[in-house]
């Protein structure tokens, strides 16, 4: 059975919630030093990045002010180039980014739920 673009969109949500608990208060050099933290954070980003690359083009066309694009290319640069990873921009997404991408993915998930109970 294939999942869903709601299912994916609580995946999305649930793994950018994720990466927020498991990086929380440690910034970049907290990152840096803190390898289960890091590597929990990095895994929960490509997840993200995952489940954003299967949402259908109605949903993504609906829903323009979402950065699709951005999300997958940060878990195409996690997974593809894991060597050079910069954790001052992972720090950034997860510091500053997450907390809007999480509200836009509930408004949404809301969204669908109106249209589609």
């Amino acid at each position: 059975m294939s999942r869903s673009d709601i299912d994916r969109l609580r995946d999305a949500r649930d793994f950018a919630r994720h990466a927020q608990d498991n990086a929380e208060g440690l910034g970049p050099i907290g990152l840096l030093g803190a390898d289960r933290h890091r590597h929990a954070a990095l895994y929960d980003l490509v997840v993200l990045g995952e489940a954003f690359s299967k949402v259908s083009p109605e949903i993504k066309a609906a829903a323009p002010a979402i950065p699709w694009r951005s999300v997958i290319a940060l878990r195409n640069i996690i997974v593809h180039s894991y060597c050079q990873i910069d954790l001052d921009m992972i720090g950034d997404v997860i510091d500053n980014r997450i907390g809007p991408l999480i509200d836009q993915l509930d408004e949404l998930i809301a969204l669908i739920h109106l249209q589609d109970p």
